[in-house]
């Protein structure tokens, strides 16, 4: 058995949404198709654009819209990032959300998770994780395709805690998730 106490900091609530919502390896295919829209209706912005004006010079005007919609392209990740913090910001900011930097407590044991915060407690068995993913600098244990249960590993006391913790993960876990 593993227990865990901890206060989630904000930082690490960005990282989870920001892993979910874009950089996680199971969004790839999300990612190359935003990738291709962004692109697609950029160039055929600058096509309309350029057939329209023809008293312009073609290859400047070329030119000029491949090295914006380059710099755009390059611009995209911090876009993504920063529409991910603004959402992350509106929801820490509503009453009903300050829970979820409070002091939590995770329980990994052979009979599944345990997971409470100041007002709320969740038992879950381990067949209810659906996804895991460990990150550099937490372990996420998904319990549908948006929520998980956040454990930084900044709070594993030891690498006693840190073996037992992937022992159960190794367990308990389907290869597939």
């Amino acid at each position: 058995m593993v227990k865990l106490q901890f206060k989630l900091t904000a930082k690490e609530y960005y990282q989870y949404n920001y892993y979910t919502a874009w950089a996680a390896p199971t969004k790839k295919r999300y990612r190359i198709i935003y990738f291709l829209r962004v692109i697609l209706l950029y160039a055929a912005v600058a096509f309309l654009y350029i057939i329209s004006s023809r008293s312009h010079i073609l290859w400047l005007d070329i030119s000029v819209f491949l090295f914006t919609g380059t710099v755009y392209l390059v611009l995209i990740p911090f876009f993504i990032q920063w529409s991910v913090k603004r959402r992350v910001r509106s929801i820490l900011s509503k009453k009903e959300n300050h829970h979820v930097l409070d002091q939590a407590e995770v329980i990994l044991s052979e009979s599944g998770i345990t997971d409470r915060d100041t007002i709320s407690e969740s038992r879950y068995s381990w067949d209810a994780i659906i996804e895991f993913a460990d990150t550099p600098t937490a372990w996420y244990l998904y319990t549908n395709s948006y929520h998980a249960i956040v454990i930084p590993k900044r709070v594993v006391a030891d690498d006693n805690e840190i073996k037992e913790a992937e022992r159960l993960f190794a367990t308990h876990l389907p290869l597939d998730v």
